[in-house]
């Protein structure tokens, strides 16, 4: 999918990409609301999104929102802002990847690649900050020291006894502390949870 406001830029892309991928459907959104739109009912592999698109939904707005409607999607921003604060705040909105649009083709294409085998592609600035703040107990989440651990052991895959067992409580109070995380990240869904950890860099 890609989401732009100027159509020889959404065509000039999807043309590129055909020519270095394959793809075998393609999708054209103007702004962040047609983009959600199409995003219930076209799972895109890769969502090209740019920064500043009209309506009053900006790009980075828009990755939050498409990434509860697809997890699995890589999200990546592709804008003519060759800017650290940008890139920043789209690392930390979830986004997979920030690429301008002065890159050559090469160059993007390559960047691609290395997204969509799970890579992360940001200036090597946003990249160190990120990676210094690595430790679970330095995350910067509206939760406790002992929720942060249930919530770490929980999207890791581990059962409510199993966490029981590790950190020396009851399965009640492992009960309990999930229902606080859950009430204070706004969401019990597990897989909001994963995707939650992957933007405070958990992993």
């Amino acid at each position: 999918m890609v989401v732009d406001d100027h159509e020889i830029v959404r065509d000039g892309l999807a043309m590129l990409l055909q020519q270095s991928f394959c793809i075998d459907s393609k999708k054209f959104a103007s702004d962040g609301y047609e983009a959600i739109k199409l995003a219930e009912d076209f799972a895109a592999d890769l969502i090209l999104l740019d920064v500043s698109m009209p309506g009053g939904l900006d790009g980075l707005s828009t990755i939050e929102k498409l990434k509860k409607i697809l997890p699995e999607s890589k999200i990546v921003i592709f804008s003519m802002f060759d800017d650290i604060g940008y890139q920043k705040k789209a690392y930390d909105c979830g986004a997979d990847g920030y690429l301008i649009k002065q890159l050559k083709k090469e160059e993007l294409i390559e960047s691609l690649d290395l997204i969509l085998a799970n890579k992360k592609v940001f200036t090597n600035q946003v990249l160190e900050e990120e990676s210094a703040s690595d430790s679970f107990y330095q995350l910067d989440l509206p939760i406790s020291k002992r929720e942060k651990e249930v919530f770490v052991l929980t999207v890791m895959g581990y059962s409510q006894k199993d966490i029981a067992d590790k950190l020396n409580i009851t399965v009640k109070t492992v009960e309990n502390h999930r229902q606080k995380i859950g009430e204070k990240l706004e969401t019990q869904k597990r897989f909001e949870w994963v995707g939650i950890a992957k933007r405070y860099n958990v992993f």
